[in-house]
């Protein structure tokens, strides 16, 4: 193999380019071999470090196509949140909120009076339903009741005022969590000032209603085995319920989420490990490396 060079140095610096070579076949192939070998082994390193991150996700391989709707509130200013998912239903901020440093990135700081997000009309979940959220609360116990996460009437993570308890009612035939009550299986932590995650399922094949705090199974109910109200004509409200002369909460949110199928534990503990836009951007580009290993693999 022949080539000319030339030499260029910048700030003590040597680089080297080739100009051209002349190769042989043999020497074509033993280049073309090891540059092939470098390539596998770079991507097999990305493969390893994105398995690594979202190998606890056991299972959901596509939390997008899973997903009604999600909101990081990373955005840092403004008056807009947009949905991560990419169905289109970005949020609006209304009130007296606050950008502040969250569980992950940047969350929304609401001042129980004025502050809420409202996400817009849509078609909710019916089969089975995941609703998701980062809450930290400004205050020892609740300030007012059902404003984590409220669609009417189709589902409420509903705190519950003076106490540190979240119950799930949902409008499953009729409302709410038939055949009981609409806070039946409330449940909580101890202390809701520090950042906790919340999940309420049900899955209408089972009548399985549960909820959830930190990615562990804290309540169930077996309910009727009936589809959720769609409800495609009611916006989803963040941070405020509609009842009642209106009620707000006086919390910082991060990282709220609607999916149509209900999260296990193992898949909530692996979004709660690594937040929702990691787990996004982990599981989209397993998926592309596999579509490139597939390619390489053919060539």
């Amino acid at each position: 193999m022949t080539c000319r060079t030339f030499m260029s140095g910048r700030d003590g610096l040597s680089f080297r380019w080739l100009e051209s070579c002349a190769l042989g076949k043999k020497e074509m192939f033993i280049l073309m071999f090891r540059l092939t070998q470098s390539v596998l082994v770079c991507i097999c390193l990305i493969a390893i470090g994105l398995m690594l991150t979202s190998q606890s996700l056991a299972g959901v391989t596509d939390l997008k196509a899973a997903a009604t709707g999600i909101w990081l509130f990373d955005e840092g200013k403004g008056t807009a949140a947009k949905d991560a998912a990419g169905k289109g239903l970005d949020g609006v901020i209304k009130g007296n909120a606050k950008w502040v440093n969250g569980k992950f990135g940047k969350a929304l700081e609401l001042d129980g009076k004025t502050a809420y997000v409202e996400i817009p009309k849509h078609k909710n979940p019916t089969e089975a339903i995941t609703v998701l959220a980062w809450v930290k609360s400004l205050t020892k116990t609740w300030n007012n009741h059902g404003f984590i996460m409220s669609k009417r009437n189709a589902y409420i993570i509903h705190n519950n005022v003076d106490t540190t308890k979240v119950s799930f009612p949902i409008c499953n035939g009729a409302c709410w969590n038939k055949p009981g009550g609409w806070r039946d299986g409330e449940v909580g932590p101890d202390d809701i000032t520090v950042w906790h995650m919340y999940a309420g399922t049900f899955n209408s094949k089972t009548g399985e209603w549960k909820i959830f705090i930190d990615g562990k199974e804290a309540s169930k109910l077996d309910l009727d085995k009936k589809p959720l109200a769609a409800e495609a004509e009611k916006p989803l409200f963040i941070g405020r319920d509609t009842c009642c002369d209106d009620r707000y909460g006086k919390i910082v949110i991060d990282e709220a989420a609607v999916f149509n199928i209900a999260l296990t534990a193992g898949q909530q503990q692996g979004i709660m490990s690594t937040g929702l836009g990691a787990a996004i951007t982990a599981v989209e580009a397993i998926e592309k490396l596999a579509t490139t290993w597939s390619s390489l693999k053919t060539q």
